[in-house]
């Protein structure tokens, strides 16, 4: 059982930590940052809204199977890994482009954010699964 703060703070915590979790990943690349530790952040909120609310509670609105979250992000970092095979350059070997948006000026896009995309997921798949089973176990 958990107080009437500490849910309060959870709701108030939930988006912001969110938001902070995909700035850590989008900055990942050229900043301090990245997949791994976005895919933390993000495991850690949610960790958190299963301790202050329970997981029966939030189970029968928000029931995601983390394993699949977890497939999908290893299928994507393994195929921005072997990309580049396709195209006769070197295993893991990143492409880089700029792009000019109208109110955002000039863009980089890098192939390596799909693999720190890829990681993000892997890691909430993971941390969550292993959340979620070991709460669930009676």
């Amino acid at each position: 059982m958990t107080t009437l703060i500490t849910k309060t703070i959870t709701k108030i915590c939930l988006p912001l930590i969110i938001l902070f979790s995909i700035s850590l990943l989008l900055a990942g690349h050229n900043n301090p940052g990245g997949g791994f530790i976005g895919g933390v952040m993000f495991a850690s909120v949610i960790a958190l809204t299963y301790v202050a609310y329970g997981l029966d509670y939030i189970k029968s609105f928000f029931d995601p199977d983390w394993s699949n979250w977890f497939g999908f992000g290893l299928l994507l970092a393994s195929l921005t890994a072997f990309a580049a095979l396709a195209f006769s350059h070197n295993f893991f070997r990143s492409a880089v482009e700029f792009v000019h948006l109208p109110f955002f000026g000039e863009i980089e896009l890098v192939s390596a954010g799909l693999f720190d995309i890829g990681v993000y997921f892997v890691v909430i798949g993971g941390l969550l699964s292993i959340f979620k089973n070991v709460g669930d176990d009676k």
